[in-house]
């Protein structure tokens, strides 16, 4: 009882926080906003600064206007050191991984789907055969888990481990971090069952995703018990005629935790030390340039699954067990879609979500979904009669269960005309809703059975028949790839994007190439690469 009441509620939230994104991203219109940003030269040394404000007073630029006043007022490129702070800061490592936040960071370091992380994490608690020796050992603890606890044991055979083979100066003193509001504590954090079995040791024996994901769980769990790293940092104020310039720079003065494991970022950019030349308050600096950028605001970005999940354990939604579960229902009902790893509604899932807001708005009500979520944990735990919680529930829904059934339309969605007829019967063509969304249809069906794909094209000729279009396809196991649409009398294709410019070096096909950094334009050809871009 309790798991479907559960799953469904937090299933319904789920769907409904997607659409309200969706709709805040529609919805969203650009604000206009500046910044000042200036090359210091000191001797041969160039660093970066950036506008800060005015008389010691931090000032925000929202036009054009407003940059050409500032810019106006400065005398000269010639800025006068007014102030330098140097102080050193720890850099505390992160708490070993909970279900959540593993995740989140094996989806940004791993590119896994939750479902694909929980099914390794299982196999690895389950155990692998390690040999005659240790026959079938688990790996790693009980991997649906929100707590960050560590058990003494552990600790001390981490704390070994780190001192013989970094130095007692690595070891640090473990603090358990707080766990989420409404977290059971009932097991311990996802860690190796011996830091001893490190990763180098078990690659031979792993498959490449149980290898990497338990070096991601190893790596994160040695972190968290080693030292805090130490960084050096400088801010620099520099200030033309109270004009006022800010420079920050930052060193790592001790790795620690570092030496290991960093946390992964959902923006992708990696961390680097950004070292500023030794500056001393009432120096004179030139400003070799000095550049004024227009910016506009951005709309708050889809939801990727990691990022769903953690908004999902902030509110208190759903349980360890059930991110995954949920992530995998609401496609596999077609509420929801992946467009670039990120979470598009469908229009059936709008439909059903705007009925469910007009006959049960509770179901997906945030604050009244965590409520019963608490509700049915007291009832497990034999703290408050299930009687009493669902017989409140049930009077309520019991109504509302009645007038939807007397006034709540049957869902349909209704086929559209394509504007197209069919080549096969000459019937005008229609879009359906199907399981993975729209797809073209014949009219005329079931008498003829055509159907096709809706196709999306990219802007780009095809490079090998010269006669057809660039679009956009999806393979069996829903990833995207870009081929004619003249298919099959043209096989072109490609699983990097083309771009509709030709190579500037020997004139072929340029493609975008997506990596970690971000994306880079190459040639198919020759070596041609352009600037990587985030």
């Amino acid at each position: 009882m309790k798991k479907g009441l559960s799953a469904g509620r937090v299933q319904s939230v789920a769907v409904k926080m997607i659409i309200e994104r969706e709709r805040e991203i529609e919805n969203f219109k650009p604000e206009e906003y500046w910044s000042i940003e200036a090359d210091f030269l000191k001797d041969k040394d160039t660093f970066e600064g950036a506008f800060y404000g005015i008389n010691g007073k931090k000032r925000e630029l929202a036009n054009k206007e407003e940059v050409d006043e500032v810019l106006g007022s400065l005398k000269g490129k010639e800025f006068t050191i007014d102030k330098v702070n140097k102080r050193e800061r720890k850099r505390n490592p992160s708490q070993p991984f909970t279900t959540s936040s593993l995740q989140q960071e094996a989806a940004r370091k791993l590119n896994f789907r939750a479902r694909k992380t929980m099914m390794v994490a299982q196999q690895l608690y389950e155990g692998i055969d390690l040999g005659k020796k240790q026959g079938i050992t688990g790996l790693i603890t009980y991997m649906r888990t929100d707590s960050t606890r560590i058990s003494e044991s552990a600790k001390k055979e981490s704390a070994s481990y780190i001192e013989e083979n970094f130095g007692k100066e690595y070891l640090g003193t473990y603090k358990k971090g707080k766990n989420a509001e409404g977290a059971q504590d009932a097991h311990e954090a996802i860690r190796p069952t011996s830091i001893y079995r490190d990763p180098k040791s078990l690659k031979s024996i792993l498959s490449r995703d149980q290898y990497r994901l338990y070096k991601l769980i190893w790596d994160r769990f040695a972190a968290s018990q080693m030292a805090p790293a130490v960084m050096d940092t400088m801010t620099v104020h520099l200030v033309n005629q109270g004009v006022e310039f800010r420079a920050s720079g930052s060193k790592v003065k001790f790795k620690g935790f570092m030496k290991v494991y960093i946390e992964g970022r959902d923006d992708n950019k990696k961390e680097e030390d950004k070292l500023l030349p030794d500056l001393e308050e009432g120096m004179v600096i030139k400003a070799e340039e000095i550049r004024p950028n227009q910016h506009f605001t951005q709309p708050p970005p889809r939801y990727t699954e990691a990022r769903l999940v953690k908004t999902m354990e902030e509110q208190g939604l759903g349980r360890p067990s059930t991110y995954a579960p949920t992530l995998d229902t609401i496609q596999r009902r077609g509420y929801v879609t992946l467009d670039n790893k990120r979470f598009v509604p469908t229009e059936l899932g709008e439909i059903v979500t705007d009925l469910l807001s007009e006959f049960f708005p509770e179901i997906i009500d945030v604050d009244f979904t965590v409520k019963m979520e608490n509700d049915l944990d007291s009832i497990e735990e034999g703290k408050t009669q299930w009687i009493q919680i669902i017989g409140g529930f049930y009077e309520g829904f019991d109504k509302r269960l009645k007038k939807a059934d007397e006034e709540m339309e049957k869902i349909e969605i209704k086929d559209e005309p394509a504007g197209i007829d069919c080549e096969n019967c000459g019937h005008e063509m229609v879009y359906k809703m199907g399981r993975y969304g729209k797809f073209l249809a014949c009219s005329n069906f079931p008498e003829c059975r055509n159907t096709k794909p809706i196709l999306k094209e990219i802007g780009v000729k095809c490079p090998k028949c010269k006669e057809g279009n660039v679009v956009e396809r999806k393979s069996k196991k829903r990833r995207t790839f870009y081929g004619c649409d003249r298919y099959p009398e043209c096989d072109f294709i490609s699983w990097d994007k083309p771009i509709a410019r030709p190579c500037p070096k020997c004139d072929s096909l340029l493609v975008e190439k997506k990596s970690k950094k971000g994306t880079q334009i190459q040639c198919t050809n020759c070596d041609y690469k352009e600037e990587t871009q985030n």
